[in-house]
This record gives C-alpha cells, sequence and structure tokens, in this order.
C-alpha cells in the first residue's frame, strides 16, 4: 500500500479550512481547483476535481464532510479533522461550529462570496477576509475581560479589498453582515453606526424581502437578499 502525501495545495487548503473552520465544497473548487498545481492547465471541471482530492483527504482521516440543509437545498461543507492537527501545527479539529449557528456561517461565506465578484467586476480582489470569531478573538487576545465589558459590535466578516486607482490600488476594509428576521432594528442600528465609526463600508445582506427593507430604511444604503 502506498503511503499518501499531502501537497502544497493540500497544505494550503487545510490551512485555509483551519482558519475559516468550515467552507462549501463548491467555493473551494474554485480557490483552489480551477488548475491542475503540476500542469498548471485549467480543469474542465473544478467540482470533481475537489470532490475527488477531498475523498482522498477524508479517507485519510485530514478532513470530515458535513451536510446541512437551507431551505431544502443540501450543502456541503469541508472542515479539518483530527489527523490535520499535526502538519498544521495547531488544534485545528477543536474549531467546531454549533449546530444552531452553522446556516448562519454558510450564510457569511454566501455574503463574501458576493462581495468577492462585485469587487472583481471593478477590476480588484479580495485580498483576505476573516470571520467574527476570529475578529472576536483577535479583539480579546491577551486581555482579561470582566463582566459589563463593552465591545464595539463584531460584524460577521470584515475583507480586505485592493482596487485600482491612479496611484496603483489603494486597500481598505469592507465590514460584512448577514442579518435575518431575528435581528431587531435596535440591532441593526448599533451595528450600522459601529461599521460606520470604524470601517470604510458595509456590505448588507438578508435572509428575505422584509429584513432586507428594514435594513435598507435604517441604514440608508443597499441591503441583497441571499437566496
Amino acid at each position: 500500500m502506498t503511503s499518501f502525501v499531502l501537497t502544497e495545495r493540500d497544505m494550503e487548503l487545510l490551512s485555509f479550512l483551519e482558519k475559516h473552520r468550515s467552507f462549501p465544497l463548491p467555493l473551494l473548487a474554485e480557490r483552489f481547483f480551477a488548475k491542475n498545481p503540476f500542469t498548471r492547465t485549467r480543469n474542465t471541471n473544478p467540482l470533481k476535481a475537489c470532490e475527488r482530492r477531498m475523498t482522498a483527504l477524508r479517507a485519510h482521516g485530514y478532513i470530515e464532510l458535513d451536510r446541512v440543509r437551507i431551505a431544502g437545498k443540501p450543502h456541503v461543507m469541508a472542515r479539518v479533522a483530527t489527523k490535520a492537527d499535526n502538519p498544521l501545527g495547531v488544534d485545528a479539529s477543536r474549531r467546531s461550529i454549533g449546530t444552531r449557528s452553522r446556516v448562519h456561517h454558510i450564510r457569511t461565506i454566501d455574503a463574501v462570496h458576493e462581495l468577492e465578484r462585485s469587487v472583481k467586476a471593478r477590476g480588484g480582489r479580495v485580498v483576505s477576509f476573516t470571520l467574527e470569531p476570529q475578529l472576536r478573538a483577535r479583539e480579546q487576545r491577551g486581555r482579561k475581560t470582566r463582566r459589563g465589558d463593552d465591545f464595539e459590535p463584531f460584524p460577521d466578516a470584515v475583507c480586505t479589498v485592493s482596487l485600482p486607482d491612479a496611484g496603483g490600488e489603494q486597500r481598505f476594509d469592507i465590514a460584512v453582515e448577514y442579518v435575518t428576521s431575528k435581528y431587531t432594528s435596535a440591532d441593526i442600528r448599533e451595528k450600522h453606526e459601529s461599521f460606520r465609526r470604524l470601517y470604510k463600508h458595509a456590505f448588507w445582506f438578508a435572509d428575505r424581502d422584509r429584513t432586507a427593507s428594514r435594513v435598507r430604511h435604517i441604514t440608508g444604503g443597499t441591503c441583497s437578499i441571499l437566496s
């Protein structure tokens, strides 16, 4: 039996999953499987190539696959498994997502993807993005928190964006927020005021028409619906 060897792309993918906790297979296919890693030629079916490699990584204990249904539609999500701890040098396998948070997590990833499309259409790119758990950990790292401590509301994600300009490029951070009908108007208003202070722009996304209308009324900006 031949031994299983992690490739450079495997390590990049596992590191990406460790950072972002879990990610949909179709979007992983876009990011990591658009080209053959050895010949650099374009894959005619990136999703099939992704699924094939994921099957191998799963069989050897490096990833787990979860199926989450949203509005009756299944979403296959990949996350790191226990065997990835050693090559990554971290206890990555503990970064699980609670059942109640999975849908919101997936929708946040969808919102980031929509922002990436918008920025790409303007000739720019999303350099990186950070999700709320990492934003919260970064803010609180090295600090002793006490009951009553007050923090600015954290967005669901922050994207660092690069856009071309006369001087070459401009980089800035954009807050991304996915809002459901459970959010009160006070919640939306508080986040809106915070995002205006901290970020150049904020992109809002909602679960339905009524929620989006409420966001638009409170923020005075746009709000897209994620179907």
